[in-house]
């Protein structure tokens, strides 16, 4: 994934290689375009489900990925799907 048609996407190499849609990675590519770190599962009431946090900047080279405001607006198309 390191192609320069990727990384356009990424502010580094390492952010664009740990990157997955895969939703098991640590660092997930949601399809609402925001990366999410992966915090594990959690049980709750006899169903299991990710915990998913959302990250303002770079785990490599700490350059800002997401606003609070990117990160407003991708929530709130996700949670209109769900309602």
């Amino acid at each position: 994934m390191t192609e320069d048609a990727d990384l356009a996407n990424f502010c580094c190499d390492e952010l664009a290689e740990a990157v997955s849609p895969d939703a098991n990675a640590g660092l997930i590519e949601h399809d609402s375009g925001l990366i999410l770190l992966n915090l594990g599962e959690r049980e709750e009431e006899g169903e299991t489900g990710v915990v998913l946090a959302t990250i303002r900047f770079c785990p490599f080279c700490g350059t800002e990925i997401q606003t609070d405001e990117d990160i407003e607006a991708a929530l709130g198309g996700v949670e209109e799907t769900f309602n």
